[in-house]
């Protein structure tokens, strides 16, 4: 079950026109390497916890080093992972330098198949965006019955339905 909120969105170039609602994914649990590996051994696996956890961090490992070589790793149904660099530009092809003009090198993620659409398998849950459950939270600590969640909060949020995680 996917959690989500809507968000009212301003496009920055057309400030002038209404903003548009948009869905939100909201996470609902962070799961560590360690669940992540648990959960995998109790899917009737031969290996335990701590042998998958121990072959995931080498998987990292080997994958990061792999992205440095400049390889693009395939990774079966996972998918492939490749960097792509953002940088600045340069005057000349001549005066580019990695060192000055690359800003980040990014991983990029291309699914495979089974995470190519998972909107098929997908189940929804429309959930209070962040800044309305802080609100609620504060309200039942304060003993209060009744909220205005349609005013702005003390950050100034006010126009937002949903707000992602």
């Amino acid at each position: 079950m996917i959690d989500y909120s809507v968000a009212a969105c301003i496009n920055p170039q057309k400030r002038e026109e209404d903003p548009a609602y948009y869905g939100r994914a909201q996470v609902t649990k962070k799961v560590s390497l360690g669940e992540f590996a648990r959960h995998i051994s109790e899917h009737n696996s031969k290996y335990n916890r701590a042998d998958i956890a121990a072959v995931l961090t080498q998987a990292v490992d080997c994958l990061r080093e792999m992205l440095l070589n400049g390889y693009k790793v395939y990774m079966g149904d996972l998918g492939s992972f490749q960097v792509r660099l953002s940088s600045r530009g340069a005057v000349t092809a001549k005066d580019y330098n990695p060192e000055i003009h690359v800003r980040r090198i990014n991983v990029c993620w291309t699914p495979g198949d089974d995470f190519m659409n998972l909107k098929e398998k997908a189940e929804w849950n429309l959930v209070a965006n962040r800044r309305v459950q802080k609100i609620m939270l504060k309200a039942v600590k304060n003993g209060e019955t009744s909220v205005d969640i349609s005013k702005p909060d003390e950050e100034g949020a006010g126009d937002e339905v949903g707000a992602e995680d």
